[in-house]
C-alpha cells in the first residue's frame, strides 16, 4: 500500500492525444493500444495503492512494518475461516487507533484447498 511506483503520466497523455487526434495512424500499430492499456492498468494499481495507504493513515496507523504485519496477521487469521461459500467480498474488521478499518477481501480456493487472497479493499469507519 502506497509503494506502487507512479505510472508514466506524460506517456499516457501523449498516447491518449495521439489516439484522439490521429486515430488511423494510432490504430495502424497494435503496440499503441497495447501500451495504452498497460499504462491504464499501472495507473489503476497506483491509485488503488494510494487509496489503501490513505485509508490506513486516516485510521491512525502509520506507514510502517508494524502496520503491515498487523494487517497480514489479520488476513492470515480470517483466511482460516474462508470457504467456497464466503470467499467473495468477505468483511472483517481491524480495530485501529481512530476507529474500525473494514477489510473487504476476496479469496480463491485452489484445487488442493489452499486459500489465495486475490483482492483486498479498505473502508475506514471513523468512530469519532
Amino acid at each position: 500500500m502506497g509503494k506502487v511506483p507512479i505510472y508514466p503520466k506524460q506517456e499516457l497523455s501523449e498516447l491518449q492525444a495521439f489516439k484522439q487526434n490521429n486515430r488511423k495512424v494510432f490504430d495502424s500499430n497494435s503496440n499503441n493500444e497495447r501500451r495504452l492499456l498497460e499504462i491504464k492498468k499501472l495507473k489503476h494499481n497506483y491509485e488503488r495503492s494510494q487509496a489503501m495507504l490513505n485509508s490506513v493513515l486516516l485510521m491512525g496507523f502509520d506507514d510502517s512494518a508494524t502496520t503491515v504485519n498487523t494487517i497480514i496477521a489479520h488476513l492470515l487469521e480470517i483466511g482460516q475461516s474462508i470457504n467456497e461459500v464466503n470467499c467473495k467480498n468477505y468483511n472483517s474488521e481491524i480495530v485501529t487507533p481512530s476507529g474500525i478499518l473494514l477489510v473487504i477481501s476476496t479469496w480463491k480456493i485452489l484445487p488442493r484447498g489452499e486459500r489465495y487472497l486475490t483482492t483486498i479493499n479498505f473502508n475506514p469507519i471513523n468512530q469519532g
